[in-house]
């Protein structure tokens, strides 16, 4: 079984994530959270970055109004975090956030993709609270559904910014 370390090195270099994807600066000099965002389909890692806090927030900016309340929505609404943060407390290993997905509670074993999303403080300490997490793909289409056609296009862009590959919606949408 991986170690909270492991699954939140980068899987390309297996080392800790040092910059960020946006602004390209060192984590440990921006005084800011980051995060973490990784997706994987079939085992294998396809999606990874870290962003800082005011990048992110940058990105996040440009979503429509509604998009961002549909995405609030289905976080309010699919997920119980009153229950999971008491589960949360009550476990002794972070590793177990990664067990299952955040809202439909399906076994990660089970499932063909997911995506897992952490928080560092501006030290590069991980921050415990509602993340760490583990969403899985169909709970990802169903939170990423309501997303204005605006808002889709800010994300294809931030992918082909940032990534090599074909433009598509896919990957984890962990900056929402």
């Amino acid at each position: 079984m991986r170690s909270m370390d492991e699954w939140l090195v980068s899987e390309e270099t297996g080392e800790a994530f040092t910059h960020c994807l946006c602004c390209k600066v060192p984590l440990v000099e921006i005084d800011a959270v980051w995060l973490v965002n990784k997706e994987f389909v079939r085992g294998e890692c396809v999606l990874e970055y870290a962003i800082c806090q005011p990048c992110r927030d940058a990105v996040t900016d440009q979503l429509s109004e509604d998009s961002k309340e549909s995405v609030r929505s289905f976080l309010e609404r699919e997920i119980d975090w009153d229950g999971r943060m008491k589960e949360f407390m009550l476990s002794h290993d972070l590793r177990e956030r990664f067990d299952a997905c955040i809202a439909c509670r399906t076994p990660r074993k089970s499932l063909e993709g997911f995506g897992i999303s952490a928080l560092f403080d501006s030290s590069g300490s991980l921050v415990t609270g509602p993340l760490p997490l583990m969403i899985c793909r169909p709970c990802i289409s169903r939170m990423t559904a309501g997303l204005s056609e605006q808002s889709r296009e800010i994300w294809r862009n931030f992918l082909a910014d940032h990534f090599t590959g074909p433009p598509n919606d896919s990957g984890f949408p962990g900056f929402l």
